[in-house]
């Protein structure tokens, strides 16, 4: 099973902030899932944010290559469908969906309503779970 949710990303070219979808777990090598992921490091959201935020993180928090630590340093997030140089933003959800019920994967929604209404709440802004 897989999670989605939400995470704010500073696009460098742009210089601005953006809502990006990040996946959790990993896939398999031979998931459809490969061909929309990014693997960066960990997100730098302020030129404040010294090296020592990331420590363990081979990638020193540039957002650029991962590290060997992929669980705590590495983000897994979903690239445009058609473009896999530009992340997507949750407002392309709609797409997101398409592309994974088009691969066979569903979503869960009563996992997705329980851990929403639950008073454990993930790190981030959770969007759905779905395998």
């Amino acid at each position: 099973m897989y999670s989605l949710s939400s995470v704010p990303y500073y696009d460098h070219l742009t210089q601005c902030y953006k809502k990006v979808i990040k996946i959790s777990p990993a896939p398999p090598h031979d998931s459809p899932l490969n061909a929309i992921i990014r693997r960066v490091g960990p997100i730098r959201l302020s030129p404040f944010q010294t090296d020592s935020v990331f420590s363990g993180c081979g990638g020193g928090g540039g957002g650029g290559g991962c590290c060997s630590n992929v669980a705590q340093c590495c983000n897994l997030l979903i690239t445009h469908i058609g473009d896999t140089n530009q992340i997507m933003c949750v407002d392309e959800i709609p797409t997101l969906f398409q592309f994974l019920i088009m691969n066979g994967f569903k979503i869960d929604t009563s996992i997705t309503k329980m851990m929403q209404a639950s008073n454990v709440k993930l790190s981030n802004d959770l969007i759905c779970f779905f395998s």
